[in-house]
């Protein structure tokens, strides 16, 4: 296609679209929904390059904050969804050795969460897991945030920088 087409294209439907690209708040809405949706999806290793990517579009500061709340609101509907499908399943099939477990996860879990997440343990296994534990949903998402926070905050910083 040469130049001469291009003009002859209809671009008066992407005014609305063009439009919604001016406007940060709008691009962080976005950013924060697709995260969630991907992170909910088990989509692996999307944090990374979705806070790149909104770095470099919006800004650090908003960046990191779109992109780590969407990740911990996937992260908690992916937690409950787990927790509601298997968790009696589980307890059944496993019984004592699950309660052991159990039993030492209660006193720590929230130390092994932000752990997890920090050293980059896949994220189904780490929330799936978390499911299955006495942790509480709240508890699960402040650790979530803790461990998310360095990786995300660094990529947004670095997608600003570019």
């Amino acid at each position: 296609m040469d130049a001469g087409a291009l003009g002859s294209l209809p671009l008066e439907g992407l005014g609305p679209i063009l439009a919604a690209l001016d406007s940060e708040l709008l691009l962080a809405g976005i950013f924060f929904v697709a995260t969630a949706l991907l992170v909910t999806l088990c989509v692996p290793g999307i944090l990374v390059p979705m806070a790149l990517g909104s770095g470099a579009l919006i800004g650090a500061w908003e960046a990191s904050a779109a992109v780590l709340l969407g990740a911990v609101a996937g992260s908690q509907l992916l937690f409950r969804g787990a927790r509601y499908v298997s968790e009696h399943r589980l307890r059944a099939k496993l019984g004592s050795r699950f309660e052991a477990f159990q039993n030492r996860f209660a006193q720590h879990g929230i130390l092994y969460v932000i752990g997890l997440r920090i050293v980059g343990t896949p994220h189904f296994l780490v929330t799936a897991g978390c499911a299955l534990m006495p942790i509480r949903p709240g508890s699960f998402a402040v650790a979530t945030l803790i461990g998310f926070l360095p990786a995300i905050a660094l990529a947004a910083a670095t997608g600003s920088a570019i």
